[in-house]
């Protein structure tokens, strides 16, 4: 299932079974596979779509955790123009979910994993504890020296 396709079925669903749904109810009713729809469902949200019930979990996750999908009046309208639907959401894109979501506004297709582990080892550096930060740091230095690490996102 492609990402479009994706969005035009959970705007379907949502229409369908009424205006909010739980977030395992939403990964069964698509069929998709979890981490697309809740992907997807954080693309939506930024397009004004839906809204999404979060929180994040007490043990430092770095994902939050869908609770409720709710359908914004945006979204409605936009599930109900066919027209419009096909200029937000073309059948004829590809994009599936094994392909990275940055957008291109940003020039992150030009970014390489050592720059990304270079921005988290600041990150470190500056808000982890001593016992902890040592132990990180040589961590992200090994995946520096993957041959990997010199490729683009």
């Amino acid at each position: 299932m492609t990402n479009n396709e994706l969005s035009r079925k959970v705007l379907a669903v949502l229409l369908a079974k009424g205006p909010h749904l739980r977030f395992p109810d939403m990964v069964k009713e698509t069929g998709a596979d979890a981490r697309a729809v809740f992907k997807n469902l954080f693309f939506m949200e930024e397009k004004g779509l839906v809204q999404l019930a979060t929180s994040y979990p007490v043990d430092a996750a770095v994902y939050p955790i869908i609770h409720l999908v709710k359908l914004r009046p945006t979204g409605e309208e936009l599930a109900g123009n066919p027209e419009e639907l096909d200029d937000h959401f073309p059948l004829s894109d590809p994009t599936t979910d094994d392909q990275l979501h940055i957008p291109d506004t940003y020039s992150a297709r030009s970014i390489t994993f050592h720059q990304v582990l270079e921005v988290l080892s600041r990150r470190v550096k500056r808000e982890m504890k001593d016992d902890q930060r040592d132990q990180a740091l040589e961590k992200i230095k090994d995946l520096m020296e993957l041959p990997l690490a010199k490729q683009k996102l």
